[in-house]
């Protein structure tokens, strides 16, 4: 019932509410699909329009997406085992972006991934996530899920980090996206050799499966995360993780045990890193629309963004800074599918952007394509 009152009742208090605008407004920018949007447009002139968008609707940070798993990397790199994407990579848009958005005072978030790489998958197949039968963990057909465990997939993405940084000094971050072990949390991965040696030398009267393998499982995606830090801290550029927060019928949000169990994700393992290993901000992923898809249930409405932000924030307690993450994007459920119109996509901003000092949107090309730009300078 609280759950109901603070949706109906708390944006009809924000007029009275005295709290600062957003601070961070981020934008997502996956150059993937400007094969649609500009297939005729060189890498200068894209970038162009990027950043004139971006700053006609008042952003202030992009999310730029460096190295892709189906793709490769935005820019071009010789750093073993990966691949450059063989249009907009080979023509450098990563860079593009990354120097005119530097010369427009933009802050630009580079974004990978730690467990999901095409060519690194398709090349060490001792390094893949493995189920409990030894086979491949498989979970979708673009996807190529690596195991946390295995040292030398550990040693191989320290380089890669290192490699990423020196080319781009003076990003404002790295972010590792939607760091995931279990994709519809079956217990299904990770069995990878390495990480059943490790677990069984910890607990050598254990069984795979068990609560404490589980604790173990995500601790391995801790470690990365923790080493993405260091890698990053050790050039003077913060790092930060960005992971869908699920929800449960009635609206609530899943406790950081729940999503460690069920995803191999365990946030507060990942906050409760200190010093140079520790994680400077946290994206949470609350988007309305996914669990109206995937439950039905009335509670989910552009609304209940403002309560679930709110305990996203309880959740993370002060120890990174919150972004949280809207989209506009349609999500197909088990339940329904459902598409934000516009009014609905604005609301969802609207209703958070007094209370919550950091927002990020996905992604310029839905943006582009829904003609929503005036709906996301809105919330300015």
């Amino acid at each position: 019932m609280t759950k109901w009152i603070l949706t109906l009742v708390l944006p009809l208090l924000l007029p009275c509410l005295s709290y600062a605008k957003p601070e961070m407004r981020g934008l997502r920018v996956d150059p993937s699909y400007f094969y649609e949007l500009y297939p005729t447009l060189g890498a200068s002139e894209i970038a162009q329009k990027v950043i004139a968008k971006a700053h006609e609707a008042h952003v202030n940070t992009l999310f730029l997406y460096a190295y892709v798993s189906n793709h490769g990397a935005f820019y071009p790199t010789d750093y073993p085992l990966t691949e450059v994407e063989t249009h907009f990579g080979e023509m450098n848009i990563f860079k593009e972006l990354y120097t005119l958005a530097k010369a427009h005072d933009f802050n630009v978030v580079a974004v990978i991934s730690v467990m999901d790489n095409k060519s690194v998958w398709t090349a060490r197949p001792e390094w893949r996530s493995k189920m409990p039968t030894g086979q491949d963990y498989k979970p979708m057909p673009q996807t190529y899920l690596l195991s946390a465990w295995h040292h030398e997939y550990r040693a191989w993405l320290r380089g890669f980090i290192q490699d990423l940084t020196s080319k781009f000094p003076d990003l404002y971050a790295i972010e590792a996206v939607e760091p995931t072990v279990d994709c519809y949390w079956r217990m299904e991965a990770d069995f990878n050799p390495e990480a059943n040696k490790a677990f069984f030398a910890r607990f050598p009267q254990g069984k795979l499966g068990d609560a404490n393998w589980k604790i173990m499982r995500a601790e391995g995606v801790t470690d990365l995360l923790a080493m993405m830090a260091e890698v990053s801290h050790a050039k003077g550029i913060k790092a930060g993780v960005v992971q869908t927060w699920p929800a449960h019928a009635d609206g609530s949000l899943f406790e950081s045990e729940e999503v460690r169990d069920d995803v191999g994700f365990d946030l507060n393992s990942i906050l409760n890193l200190q010093g140079a290993q520790k994680m400077d901000f946290v994206v949470g992923e609350l988007l309305w629309q996914q669990w109206l898809g995937e439950h039905g249930t009335p509670v989910f409405t552009p609304a209940w963004t403002l309560p679930a932000s709110l305990d996203f924030q309880k959740i993370v307690a002060n120890r990174s800074e919150v972004i949280i993450h809207i989209e506009i994007s349609t999500w197909h459920g088990q339940h329904s599918s459902v598409t934000p119109d516009l009014q609905q996509f604005q609301e969802s901003l609207e209703v958070i952007s007094e209370v919550v000092p950091h927002i990020d949107v996905y992604d310029y090309s839905q943006i582009e394509n829904r003609s929503a730009w005036e709906e996301l300078a809105a919330w300015k």
